[in-house]
């Protein structure tokens, strides 16, 4: 009973020092890439749900069920969003945060598949998009670059150009 008690009490504390997290990623198969370019490529690889060499609204709304954890299909919450973007891409907490605001196309205050019904991009067009969102949208405001994850990766980018954005 008291190793009982000490496993509850070791899980709830360990749960705000990171386990939680550890454990969520264990069990959502968290492996993100390394490099950002490798990152952007994913992006692309999982919204081109097809494989036709497009992105688009239908395919955009199969990849969203990836960001459900919670079971509502309908609807993606910003921890959600986070999550998957964390866990998936290796992006900061604070870069998910912006996704998800950016998820919101129609602006009516909700991250539904109806946000992406007019998409369509090429697969290259969508990757120079990953690219081009990171290093100028977000990276490009200097409040973004304060978080350990940001500065390194916002590094990053400032290194490459556009040449260097392909996927092997």
């Amino acid at each position: 009973m008291l190793a009982l008690r000490l496993a509850v009490f070791a899980i709830l504390f360990c749960g705000t020092c990171g386990f939680s997290r550890f454990l969520f990623y264990l069990l959502n198969d968290c492996d993100p890439p390394e490099e950002l370019v490798g990152k952007f490529c994913a992006a692309v690889l999982d919204n081109d749900v097809n494989g036709d060499g497009r992105v688009d609204g239908s395919d955009i709304g199969k990849d969203v069920l990836k960001y459900n954890y919670d079971g509502d299909l309908c609807l993606m919450d910003e921890w959600e969003v986070v999550n998957r973007w964390t866990c998936r891409y290796g992006f900061s907490e604070e870069y998910g945060r912006y996704m998800y605001n950016s998820f919101d196309v129609n602006q009516d205050g909700r991250a539904t598949p109806d946000d992406f019904v007019t998409f369509n991009f090429t697969n290259a067009d969508f990757l120079m998009a990953q690219y081009s969102r990171f290093k100028n949208a977000y990276c490009g405001d200097p409040k973004n670059r304060e978080s350990p994850i940001d500065m390194l990766q916002c590094d990053e980018v400032d290194k490459l150009k556009p040449a260097d954005i392909k996927c092997a």
